[in-house]
C-alpha cells in the first residue's frame, strides 16, 4: 500500500471536542475517532491490520482493514451524507480505492440510516454509526 501522511486518533472523544472550532469538522473527526476506537476493540492493529489509503489520484479512504495478505474492508466515515458534493467525494475516492485494493467489500459510517446502494456499478453499504 502506499505510503499516506500519518493520522492521529485519541481514545477520549471529549479531548477532540474540548480543542475543537468548527462545529460540523468537528462531528465528522469525532465519528471518525469514534470508528477508530471501534475498529481497535475489534482486534484491528494500525499499521498491521488497520491502514489509512491515499489513492494515486489523492483521494483519502478513512480506514483499509486487512486480514493476512488480503485487503478485507475500505471504510469512509462521514457525519453528513446530504450534500450531493460529500456523497460523490466520499463514494468516488471508495470506488477508486476498490479498483486499485481489488476490494469489494465497501462501507460509509454515517449518521443516519442504513442503506445498501449501487455506485459506478458496486454495492456500497451505508451504516447508521449506531449499527456500526
Amino acid at each position: 500500500m502506499g505510503k499516506a501522511p500519518k493520522k492521529v486518533y485519541v481514545v477520549d472523544n471529549g479531548f477532540v471536542q474540548s480543542t475543537a472550532f468548527n462545529l460540523s469538522e468537528n462531528l465528522g473527526r469525532l465519528l471518525e475517532n469514534q470508528v477508530f476506537v471501534q475498529l481497535l476493540r475489534r482486534g484491528y492493529i494500525p499499521g498491521q491490520t488497520l491502514f489509512y489509503y491515499r489513492t494515486r489520484n489523492d483521494k483519502e479512504i478513512d480506514f483499509v482493514t486487512r486480514k493476512g495478505t488480503k485487503v478485507e474492508q475500505l471504510i469512509q466515515v462521514c457525519y453528513d451524507m446530504t450534500s450531493g458534493k460529500t456523497r460523490k467525494r466520499e463514494l468516488d475516492a471508495l470506488i477508486e480505492a476498490a479498483e486499485e485494493l481489488h476490494c469489494d467489500n465497501l462501507f460509509v459510517i454515517h449518521n443516519d440510516q442504513q442503506v445498501d446502494i449501487d455506485w459506478k456499478g458496486k454495492s456500497i453499504n451505508l451504516i447508521s454509526v449506531v449499527n456500526f
